[in-house]
């Protein structure tokens, strides 16, 4: 099954990286840009800052004075004296294990920055005693982890709102979609209804358009078609009437044979048209299968050698009666053509099931090359490129074929081998 990806989806997908990549060259641009001008702009205050602090500690430091200003401050200091640590909350840090990067300052003092975990340390060097300024661990209070967690939440929720909004914005496209396949289906008269000033609303009034522009251009089609029916069967008639009307003799003979057969390819020709659009509906009524087999050998083949094999006699299936006779007397007109004299007499099998109704005609002529098979229900293609009536007809037979099993959801195939015959079989289910 062929996966179908939502636009709605891609556009969101598409935003996300486009944030993400706005946020990369936002952060390349100030981390490599704008870094150095932070940094002439930083260094001051921060030199400000640390002799603030230092004074405030004292020279030499001050314990009391140390403890009130990490309390004060809400940082841990620590003082490295050459006897002993102290540290303001009672844990003094191991500096050794930690990577310091050293910084020059504009005064010519040295600031040494380094982070542990989630805390930041910075040192002072004062003679022989150190100072370390240690940001406190504020995970530990539960107010990070809290603020971290619902920007995470907001961030999905506001991804869900685009998603959403995004679909709204782009759901006439669905409605399209659905709307065209009903209109490509034969619902010639279904119109899609938006009520949009955008793109989509335009869009949606120029297949409406083109929809009445085909329905128009059908209408025209059935009319012409209609005229032409009329026009040629009149004068074909009136020439057939006064050929009976001549004495008899082979001219005559051969005049009413050639007006049948231009009877027949008008029957077919307009037929066809009809059928050849989907928009074409079927006069289906209950009929038995049997009986129009019968009714068209004993009408145009009342001589010929048909051996038929009938099962399930009295069965009714929904069959257009016109048209399967078509059908039928085109498939045996095409087996009797190809059978020679002496041959086998052509086989008829027909049996209608649960499932519907089973025809095959075959015969045991010279058969089909295996190239020619599988074009042989295209309009107006022959196997004898000559063109004479009688080695194979004009090329119409077996397209009508498919076109009245088509019509009726059925399906058609043939087989054939050199010096065997060739079997043509029908399906056409009952229920549709």
């Amino acid at each position: 099954m062929k996966r179908h990806h939502r636009l709605s989806g891609r556009l969101v997908l598409l935003f996300i990286c486009v944030s993400i990549l706005i946020i990369f060259v936002v952060h390349s641009g100030f981390r490599y840009g704008i870094r150095d001008e932070i940094r002439q702009f930083a260094e001051p205050h921060l030199v400000e800052y640390v002799d603030h602090l230092r004074q405030q500690i004292g020279t030499p430091p001050d314990i009391q004075a140390a403890s009130a200003l990490a309390h004060r401050l809400q940082l841990d200091i620590q003082i490295n004296f050459p006897e002993y640590r102290w540290s303001s909350n009672g844990k003094p840090i191991d500096e050794n294990r930690l990577s310091f990067h050293t910084h020059q300052l504009p005064n010519g003092k040295t600031v040494q920055l380094s982070h542990e975990e989630r805390r930041f340390l910075l040192r002072l060097h004062e003679e022989d005693i150190e100072l370390l300024f240690i940001t406190q661990d504020n995970w530990k209070s539960g107010s990070l982890p809290i603020i971290g967690i619902v920007t995470i939440f907001t961030v999905l929720a506001l991804i869900a709102l685009t998603y959403h909004l995004v679909r709204r914005l782009f759901q006439p496209i669905e409605i399209i979609r659905h709307d065209v396949a009903l209109f490509g289906s034969g619902e010639l008269d279904h119109r899609i209804s938006i009520q949009r000033r955008d793109e989509l609303g335009e869009l949606a009034n120029s297949i409406n358009t083109m929809a009445d522009e085909i329905q128009g251009m059908l209408e025209a089609k059935r009319q012409l078609l209609l005229a032409i029916s009329h026009e040629l069967r009149s004068p074909l008639t009136r020439v057939r009437l006064n050929a009976e009307l001549l004495s008899e003799s082979d001219p005559r003979e051969r005049i009413i044979a050639d007006l049948q057969v231009l009877e027949h390819q008008l029957t077919e020709l307009l037929e066809t048209e009809r059928l050849e659009s989907k928009h074409a509906k079927l006069d289906l009524q209950p009929v038995d299968p049997t009986q129009l087999i019968e009714s068209v050998a004993d009408k145009h083949f009342f001589d010929a050698r048909l051996q038929p094999h009938f099962t399930n006699v009295g069965k009714i299936i929904d069959l257009d009666l016109v048209r399967i006779k078509l059908l039928i007397r085109n498939l045996l007109e095409n087996a009797l053509r190809h059978t020679p004299d002496g041959a086998r007499p052509v086989d008829i099998y027909s049996e209608v099931g649960t499932e519907g109704w089973h025809f095959t005609v075959e015969d045991y002529g010279e058969g089909i090359p295996a190239e020619h098979i599988s074009h042989l229900t295209e309009p107006f293609y022959r196997v004898d490129q000559a063109r004479q009536r009688y080695t194979g007809g004009y090329g119409l037979g077996l397209y009508l074929c498919r076109i009245i099993v088509d019509a009726h959801d059925g399906r058609l195939s043939i087989k054939s081998e050199l010096e065997k015959g060739t079997k043509i079989s029908i399906f056409i289910p009952s229920s549709r």
